[in-house]
């Protein structure tokens, strides 16, 4: 699945997963593999990283998917002519995740 896969589908994801994605040139983007993880007690104990290699191979940390999910909503909510299509949201949600996160 791409990134921009799994934030379109997030309404119907548990509320305490995790959005992990491979970096593509160094850098997030919308084709990038993705996949969101429900993370057990045992998992949130330990660094994000040795879930990451263990459960998402290849992939790192992206964001909680309650985040990515509030930022999508909000952004769905804007006026018609004002709403950013899922291209812009996703560009939208890698930078908060790259830079504000």
């Amino acid at each position: 699945m791409h990134l921009h896969e799994v934030i379109a589908g997030l309404s119907e994801c548990p509320a305490e997963t995790m959005i992990f994605a491979e970096r593509i040139g160094g850098q997030f983007r919308l084709e990038s593999a993705a996949v969101v993880l429900e993370l057990s007690e045992t998992d949130l104990s330990r660094p994000v990283s040795e879930v990451a290699a263990e459960r998402a191979p290849g992939m790192e940390y992206f964001l909680e998917a309650s985040i990515a999910l509030e930022m999508l909503s909000e952004l769905r909510a804007k006026p018609l002519t004002k709403r950013p299509d899922l291209a812009a949201i996703v560009e939208m949600i890698i930078s908060y995740a790259e830079h504000d996160a």
